[in-house]
């Protein structure tokens, strides 16, 4: 083989731009022709390749156990383990589901309570409730009075300004 020739091969395998078939003209000198003095740094790394490159063939004993491996899992271990698994899933968002719905029953059963004496009053005598219903009227019209009064207050200060107001412009 031309020694120009892999010179250059090997100028591009260090810059990473070799083709598999010039890498494998590269094994090939390297690994069955007299090397140069100069390259033989670089033969023992492409010898290493070649030596590897032998060793990564899978032995029988591979198979067999990978074989091994998919019939224990054809035995149906996996199967129940995932039943088993789905089922838990299930019991799972079954207890979130009552749980949410037992706080959700609870939260309605107090908000009822609370409405409850004001839905159905709290007087069973007709006459006592509209008693209790003429108190509370007059303790309105009580306070509106009070609060009429203030308002008279301020329209008597208003009054007072306008005068002030139109004696200021004369």
């Amino acid at each position: 083989m031309d020694l120009d020739r892999i010179e250059h091969l090997l100028a591009k395998y260090w810059e990473c731009e070799t083709s598999l078939e010039e890498e494998d003209e590269l094994k090939e000198f390297f690994t069955h022709q007299p090397v140069p003095g100069h390259l033989k740094s670089v033969a023992s790394l492409f010898q290493y390749y070649e030596a590897e490159g032998e060793k990564d063939e899978l032995g029988a004993e591979f198979d067999e156990l990978i074989l091994d491996e998919l019939e224990n899992k054809k035995s149906g271990k996996g199967k129940v383990i995932k039943w088993v698994n789905d089922a838990l899933k299930v019991a799972a968002v079954l207890l979130i589901l009552a749980t949410a719905g037992y706080f959700m029953q609870k939260e309605y059963q107090d908000k009822k309570e609370n409405l409850e004496p004001y839905v159905t009053g709290t007087f069973e005598d007709p006459e006592k409730a509209f008693e209790e219903t003429k108190k509370a009227l007059m303790l309105i019209s009580k306070n509106m009075n009070v609060g009429k009064k203030q308002v008279e207050k301020v329209g008597v200060l208003h009054e007072a300004q306008k005068k002030v107001k139109e004696t200021e412009t004369l």
